[in-house]
């Protein structure tokens, strides 16, 4: 297989487990995938999140990620407060709404891998799969979190 041949194959089945991911959550009437990844960047953070962390975990520029951060804002699910020692940068944090989005789009998530799998140590290979391709593709600590590669500091 061509390197080209991977990487669509590898791209088409994140879009299509993106899909599939997307249709039950909204079905289940919770927050999308893209929303649910960055509250859960917001949560590993325990309340002291920022803006650059976003974008780094999550892959997307700092404008994108402000603009997340305002709409998770404007939908109840975060809030940011002013860094203590930083005037330029603010800190966001999960509302109790935001926890409570996360635990149910948890349970959907959760659902719908118990539904595919039969047990959790068929999900062993490709775990480990995703490990090393971010350490091929992304060597060292230059890995963005959210595809198996240590946060942000």
């Amino acid at each position: 297989m061509s390197g080209l041949d991977f990487l669509e194959r590898l791209v088409r089945f994140e879009s299509a487990l993106w899909a599939l991911v997307e249709r039950e959550l909204v079905a289940a009437g919770e927050v999308g995938p893209a929303t649910l990844l960055a509250l859960r960047v917001i949560a590993r953070r325990a309340g002291a999140a920022r803006v650059q962390e976003l974008a780094h975990e999550l892959t997307v520029t700092i404008g994108a990620a402000s603009k997340l951060a305002d709409r998770l804002e404007r939908d109840g699910l975060a809030v940011r407060r002013p860094h203590p020692s930083d005037r330029r940068s603010s800190l966001i944090a999960l509302t109790d709404a935001g926890e409570a989005a996360i635990n149910g789009a948890a349970r959907v998530v959760e659902d719908l891998v118990a539904r595919r799998v039969q047990s959790a140590n068929e999900l062993l290979p490709a775990s480990s799969a995703v490990a090393t391709l971010s350490e091929l593709i992304f060597p060292g600590d230059g890995a963005p979190a959210s595809v198996g590669g240590p946060a942000a500091p």
